[in-house]
């Protein structure tokens, strides 16, 4: 730059002055910015250092946060929070499977997501006041869900927990969900069968009522109140008051309190007649009393018969990267685990437990196991179940499940549902993840349902003896009247009586046959049999029902080359029988036809289309849907006019289904019905075929000249034996009870003995054992036939593997009795 020297020494040096002060405050400046700099780069430094440390701690919190998520993904319930709004902020995937579904949800209301998914308006509505009354109410809410999976209801249990700030204020809701469809299921169960047994007391020809400890009615059948508003009137009423509301006699209510009182001091059953006027007469009730006392021997109930002896969770996270919201979310996270239900635990291979949630804690404060100075044997037993299904996830790297009874330190026994999974951590190593589910009460309900079955059972084999014992001496009674000589009016009479007899007959095996297939004790007795010989069976037996109405029944030809196959003829021809039946009673004119049609041909076995045809009054639509449940017809005026059970299409269904096909409907009101179904039937091999057998005519002169033994208790029963024998020219000592009927055996020489299983003192079969120990070996085997009125299966094995050579089920025929007598007893008596 250009300078000068001023010519006025005294402004020079001025001007000196002023420029060295500029030049002291222009290096004063330039300290300053220099120490700015380095304040600068110091504070950068610390910025940089800060920020590698925030990093590492931020790196830490994310892996802590993460651990949390994985337990949460893996965990088989649902979780989902919502905010304030219902707008939700996290859910797994037990909620939602699919991830980019679940990030959708984020942010969405309860409306928004359910439309999502289709669900119906209940279901939110539902929803919503679940969240408005938890809000509201400030406490944890629950309900059930039901929803479709696929085709089948899908049932959830849902809990709603709010939380709360310190201050009070509503932070967010947690929701989980359960999966109870199992449960809901033995609950239908349990109730259908409450329904089977209670259609069984109301079809039963017997009066049932039953009484609380006060005589109050609990429960009453249409046999003894047919009035369906009376019945329902009557429940809570006394005995007394009801017999005052119909005007009965003082003295019959007097009665029936002193039997009352009777049964519960001698604590047997109390039976006593009543006569009744009716508006046809006088009606004879033959009434019981049966008094139920619990485990606390305090009465339950008693059980009054009369019979007429006149004529059934979800996931997704919401994550930041900042160091407050990975805190946040580690606590998030922890609050909704330890708001589960289940137990949910981590382990290690070192069996140390990582981590936990406060169910945990909950169920160890109450037992022993992770306390081994205080286990038992079971307590041992049950940890070492543990350890192995670890160690087996650890070797396998699979899931495994199970289910384990856990003892508690009072003695009680949960049962849980474990579930065992492999937790891969962010280190490489492997953790096992434990998830248990108190099961308890879906196992109790389970075996309720069990054990009511094994009831049903052994009450309907009880009713099946009860029932059969009286009804074989009518039955039989009748047919001795049937031999003498009777007026044109009274042999009318006669007939009338049987006809109804075997109505009653044929409902009592209905109901049996129908027990058999609900438990699923039919079984079905497979052989060689012509199908040419089913049809012409089935034509001897129909044929002249459809005559006696005037109706046409046709046989269509069978169009096979060799119609022999294997299955089982009796099951088989008992579903036709039913099947034409049902079209004749519903055909007025026109004709009934049978076919059977073949589908498909093999050299080792024969589809076939089996078909009944009517042309009578049709099924409407609307019923086809409940056609075939059990004691159901097609409206009541059906019901009215043309009589019957409605077990029958019930029972062919099943047995069809039992033989592998399905029973098929088609009809038009107005103009007929065909019910069909399909069966695949092996080829009979020439090996399997039938084998000659030997017949008897209704003669059995044969029988003549036979000792026979009768042990048979009901003196009615035993009348007609002896008479039904004696016609024949058999030789019966008849005894009343057991033990005489061995004292026989072992003093006296008998060709065959005929042995009620039910009788005072030693049974049919205990009989049956002690002679087949005899030492003579004459008498050790005389053959024994069984008198019973048990029609199951099972009892009749029983009977048989005990020693008897035969069973006749009460009521017998003649034919039957005489035809088995003669069976096992030609070899030592030729006929004469």
């Amino acid at each position: 730059m250009d300078t000068h020297l001023p010519s006025d020494p005294i402004s020079w040096a001025a001007q000196l002055a002023a420029e060295r002060e500029r030049r002291q405050q222009a290096e004063a400046a330039l300290a300053a910015a220099e120490a700015r700099i380095a304040a600068l780069e110091q504070q950068r430094d610390n910025v940089a250092n800060a920020l590698m440390l925030n990093q590492q701690e931020a790196q830490k919190l994310f892996e802590r946060c993460h651990f949390y998520e994985t337990v949460l993904e893996q965990i088989p319930v649902a979780v989902a929070v919502v905010d304030t709004e219902f707008r939700y902020l996290y859910l797994n995937p037990a909620v939602e499977p699919d991830l980019e579904k679940r990030v959708w949800m984020l942010g969405k209301t309860n409306e928004e997501v359910c439309l999502f998914h289709q669900r119906p308006p209940a279901v939110t509505a539902q929803r919503q006041r679940g969240f408005e009354q938890a809000r509201d109410e400030k406490r944890e809410v629950s309900w059930e869900d039901a929803l479709l999976d696929g085709r089948a209801p899908r049932y959830v249990l849902r809990h709603l927990k709010p939380i709360y700030e310190e201050d009070g204020e509503l932070r967010f809701m947690i929701g989980t969900g359960i999966d109870i469809t199992d449960r809901k299921l033995v609950e239908a169960k349990v109730a259908q069968q409450q329904e089977f047994y209670e259609s069984i007391l109301n079809f039963l020809p017997v009066d049932v009522a039953v009484f609380d400890s006060q005589h109050r009615y609990v429960f009453v059948n249409p046999s003894a109140i047919a009035d369906p508003v009376m019945r329902r009137n009557i429940i809570g009423m006394t005995d007394a008051e009801y017999l005052a509301f119909r005007q009965r006699p003082a003295a019959l209510a007097e009665q029936r309190e002193h039997r009352f009182g009777q049964a519960i001091r001698m604590r047997q059953d109390v039976t006593w007649e009543e006569t009744m006027m009716s508006a046809t007469g006088p009606k004879h009730i033959l009434r019981t009393m049966r008094a139920v006392f619990g485990a606390d021997d305090q009465l339950q109930l008693m059980v009054g018969s009369g019979i007429d002896i006149t004529a059934r969770y979800e996931a997704e996270q919401q994550h930041q990267l900042s160091e407050v919201l990975l805190r946040e979310q580690q606590d998030f996270v922890r609050l909704i685990v330890d708001a589960l239900p289940n137990v949910v635990y981590v382990i290690n291979a070192q069996n140390k437990v990582s981590f936990h949630n406060a169910a945990f804690d909950k169920i160890t404060a109450l037992s022993t196991h992770i306390h081994p100075e205080k286990r038992d044997r079971v307590v041992q037993e049950q940890v070492a179940q543990i350890r192995a299904w670890r160690q087996q996830v650890e070797q396998t790297g699979k899931s495994v499940s199970g289910e384990l009874p856990v003892t508690l330190a009072n003695g009680e026994v949960c049962q849980m549902q474990m579930h065992m999974r492999p937790l891969r951590r962010t280190d490489g190593s492997t953790d096992v993840l434990a998830v248990s589910t108190d099961i308890t009460d879906l196992k109790n309900a389970k075996q309720e349902a069990e054990a009511n079955a094994q009831a049903k059972e052994a009450f309907l084999s009880r009713m099946s003896h009860e029932i059969r014992t009286p009804l074989n001496g009518v039955l039989g009674m009748m047919a001795l009247l049937k031999r003498t000589t009777l007026t044109p009016q009274q042999q009318e009479y006669l007939v009338t009586m049987q006809q109804a007899g075997q109505h009653l007959l044929a409902l009592v095996n209905d109901v049996l046959d129908l027990a058999k297939i609900t438990t699923h004790h039919l079984q079905l007795d497979l052989a060689a049999f012509d199908l040419s010989v089913l049809l012409h069976g089935a034509k001897q037996t129909v044929a002249p029902l459809a005559s006696q109405k005037g109706l046409r029944f046709v046989i269509e030809p069978l169009i096979l080359e060799s119609a022999r196959v294997v299955g089982d003829a009796y099951r088989l021809h008992q579903v036709l029988l039913n099947l034409l039946s049902n079209a004749i009673k519903f055909t007025m004119r026109g004709q009934v036809r049978l076919g059977i049609t073949p589908l498909r041909e093999t050299p080792q076995a024969l589809t076939l289309r089996f078909w009944v045809e009517d042309s009578g009054v049709g099924i409407a639509p609307e019923e086809h849907t409940h056609i075939f449940d059990a004691f159901a017809q097609a409206n009541a005026e059906t019901s009215r006019r043309s009589g019957g059970t409605g077990l029958g299409l019930a029972i062919s269904e099943q047995l069809v289904h039992h033989m592998g096909g399905t029973l098929l409907l088609c009809s038009t009101l107005g103009e007929g019905t065909t019910f069909s179904f399909v069966l695949t039937l092996p080829r009979a091999p020439e090996e399997l075929a039938e084998q000659p057998v030997v017949t008897f005519e209704n003669n059995f002169e044969g029988l003549r000249g036979l000792r026979v033994l009768l042990a048979e208790d009901n003196l009615v029963n035993q009348w007609i034996a002896i008479v039904l024998l004696e016609h024949w020219g058999v030789e019966v000592y008849a005894v009343a009870n057991g033990t005489e009927a061995l004292h026989q055996l072992q003093e006296n020489e008998y060709d065959a003995a005929l042995l009620d299983i039910h009788m005072p003192g030693l049974n049919g079969v205990e009989v049956t054992m002690a002679i087949r120990q005899n030492p003579d070996p004459g008498r050790a085997v005389i053959p024994i036939i069984a008198l019973t009125a048990n029609a199951f299966a099972a009892d009749q094995e029983k009977y048989l593997a005990a020693g008897m050579n035969g069973c006749v089920t009460k009521p017998f025929q003649e034919a039957d009795l005489c035809r088995m007598l003669l069976e096992l007893t030609r070899g030592s008596k030729e006929p004469q």
